[in-house]
């Protein structure tokens, strides 16, 4: 009876961490045996949604099994990522997520319901893409200077979009704001898609959004890129001027994407997982795909991912903070 019950217990997650190193390398290894769901914790369209999808569609080849995208936006990203924390630790639900839901919660929310650092567990870090700053084409600003100069005119009547508090594209608008010196009203979204679009429609004026996801926008002639955040003028955009180049050199802002997992996900699927994700980055069509998409490849080990995120946590809670962001 006892070793009955031992061995049925060998496929639950919850044994699978107090295994032996021997019985935990044969379930990594047969690991995985059904579908994977990738939790985008954004609305569907949005620049998280449509990397997700992509990879998800390589990594379902790389691992035999496929990936299916549950889009749960809210809150920056925090609803999706209190799905994935409070998860079985066993390799088949898994986060897409950036620094919001993952770095900057914590000092956002009072009681989080998740403590990241350990009830999530990073997989690996996946692409970096470098945020836009861009308006509707009907807007009438033509350049960074002309909307920070509407919003000293103007103060508290300029207004920029996010995909939710605490997002990079939140904070890159509080930071111009702080260098800027001017006062902006945040309209935060449940994704980035939504925001887009309202953008363009002319009922938010502004927004920093990653750059693959304005690229058609700009191309069809549908929005305005003024400026962009990097320190080096990008090539996919040679005509729109950096941040630094419009006076406010420290307005840097870009948005990384990665992988991560319930935090009792044993350290075997966590390998297997890496590793599958870095032999897609590391093949010709993602190079490609990445390129065209003017995004940067990461990669890496967990624990190179695990260090970036403590990272980003300095660098952008401390911004949160100082302009008391709180989810909506």
């Amino acid at each position: 009876m006892n070793r009955r019950r031992f061995l049925g217990g060998l496929a639950t997650s919850s044994l699978a961490s107090t295994l032996t190193p021997m019985y935990r390398l044969a379930w990594a290894q047969e690991y995985p045996t059904k579908p994977i769901r990738l939790i985008v914790p954004f609305a569907a369209g949005g620049p998280a949604d449509i990397q997700a999808r992509w990879l998800s569609v390589k990594l379902s080849a790389a691992l035999g099994q496929q990936l299916v995208i549950d889009n749960r936006g809210g809150a920056g990203g925090i609803v999706g990522a209190q799905a994935v924390a409070g998860a079985a630790g066993d390799g088949y639900t898994l986060l897409f997520a950036s620094v919001g839901a993952v770095a900057v919660a914590p000092y956002l929310v009072n009681n989080l319901s998740y403590n990241p650092a350990k009830d999530l567990v990073p997989v690996v870090r996946v692409a970096t893409a470098p945020t836009v700053l861009v308006t509707g084409a009907g807007s009438p600003y033509r350049s960074l200077a002309e909307l920070v100069q509407a919003a000293k005119a103007n103060p508290g009547k300029i207004s920029f979009a996010s995909a939710g508090p605490g997002t990079t594209l939140h904070l890159g608008s509080e930071l111009l704001a702080r260098e800027a010196g001017i006062k902006l009203v945040h309209i935060p979204y449940r994704g980035a898609a939504p925001a887009l679009a309202d953008v363009i429609a002319g009922t938010v004026d502004f927004i920093f959004a990653d750059a693959p996801v304005v690229l058609p926008f700009l191309q069809a002639g549908k929005m305005r890129a003024l400026s962009i955040g990097t320190p080096t003028r990008e090539p996919g955009l040679p005509d729109v001027p950096t941040t630094a180049e419009s006076g406010y050199k420290n307005v840097l802002v870009s948005t990384w994407y990665g992988i991560l997992a319930p935090g009792k996900t044993p350290a075997d699927i966590i390998t297997k997982l890496n590793g599958a994700v870095n032999t897609v980055l590391q093949s010709a069509d993602a190079k490609a795909y990445f390129a065209q998409q003017s995004m940067q490849l990461n990669g890496g080990t967990a624990q190179q991912f695990g260090e970036f995120i403590g990272t980003e946590s300095t660098r952008w809670t401390a911004l949160a903070k100082a302009v008391g962001a709180k989810p909506e």
